[in-house]
């Protein structure tokens, strides 16, 4: 376990009834010396952590800020799912680390339900090689190696059954009602607030895809975000002084995201289901925008969604189409 990690824990853990620990049952607790332990609580301060030291008492946590715990995250997923989990407080990607390690490894199914998390992002991506913004202390970026025995048919059906899974988190942790735009967007309050980056790993040998990285990304306290973006984004909590419970919320995406993969054909059916019954698109009229070469957008009404994630639309000639690539905008949105 990390120091900072050690000593927050023994922070959460207090053995007097004020709450406070001594420097030195601090040290003993986390197995650091008392020097380790005042960089520690330092370090957890500077990323949002509320600790009180007092003279002849020692130090006691009033609040942890939201900041994210390697060992919280852990301890707060179903230990059924078998899951390792790795947070970084600043990383360049967490999908870039996951393909990094896939890169190393001899066989990609030893790394099957590795999460790589982070408090902020440096070269963050979103779908079709956009820029993710993914600023320090406001949000929430992990990635989630999949690599079942099996091969992986539809990174599509992937990625939308994971919408499903950050809805269902969102709302166990703050009670937030989610939508979500295809195919990869979960939108509140008419705006974005969370994407959804999926890669495939190619295995040449059996042919198809062996594994997949499922990158997640959660606007989760209010940001000044760019110029470029602000019109379209925003974030799950309107409060920048609440408790962003990042732990947590990491926590149960991948809970939530590891029982669909998980739980078989009828897992990802129910799944998809409730991915109709989120979909902010149904029903409404869009401009469809190819990503084919020379391929010119048209307007269409979104009618539904097949149950392998392809968007059905109608054309204004009656014509309908299933589209499994692309970008749709509502009339009233333009695209992040």
């Amino acid at each position: 376990m990390k120091t900072v990690d050690a000593v927050l824990c023994a922070l959460s853990k207090p053995e007097t009834a004020d709450g406070f620990i001594s420097g030195e049952s601090l040290a003993a607790r986390s197995g650091v010396s008392r020097q380790a332990v005042w960089k520690a609580v330092r370090q957890l301060r500077l990323q949002g952590a509320r600790i009180e030291a007092v003279t002849n008492r020692g130090y006691r946590l009033s609040g942890a800020g939201g900041i994210l715990s390697e060992e919280e995250v852990s301890s707060l997923i179903d230990e059924a799912l078998h899951v390792r989990v790795f947070v970084y407080q600043k990383i360049d990607s967490t999908n870039t680390e996951a393909k990094r390690r896939l890169a190393e490894a001899s066989d990609v199914r030893s790394l099957d339900r590795t999460v790589i998390v982070a408090s902020s992002q440096t070269a963050g991506r979103g779908r079709l090689g956009r820029k993710f913004y993914s600023p320090d202390g406001s949000g929430l970026y992990l990635s989630i190696i999949y690599a079942p025995n099996e091969k992986i048919e539809s990174p599509a059906l992937l990625t939308a059954t994971a919408a499903v899974g950050v809805c269902r988190a969102l709302f166990s942790v703050y009670e937030a009602a989610a939508q979500i735009k295809w195919v990869n967007d979960i939108f509140m309050r008419g705006k974005k607030v969370s994407g959804i980056l999926t890669e495939g790993l190619t295995d040449f040998e059996r042919g198809g895809i062996s594994c997949a990285v499922v990158g997640i990304g959660v606007n989760i306290a209010p940001e000044d975000f760019p110029r470029d973006i602000a019109a379209v984004a925003t974030s799950v909590l309107d409060d920048k002084k609440a408790d962003t419970k990042r732990s947590a919320l990491a926590a149960a995406i991948v809970n939530e995201v590891l029982s669909i993969y998980t739980s078989g054909k009828k897992g990802f059916v129910r799944a998809m289901q409730e991915y109709r019954e989120r979909s902010l698109l149904t029903g409404k009229r869009v401009r469809v925008h190819p990503v084919i070469n020379g391929a010119e957008s048209y307007e269409a009404e979104v009618t539904g969604v097949g149950e392998d994630a392809k968007l059905i639309v109608k054309t204004g000639d009656g014509k309908e189409r299933f589209l499994d690539s692309g970008e749709v905008t509502l009339h009233s949105h333009r695209e992040r």
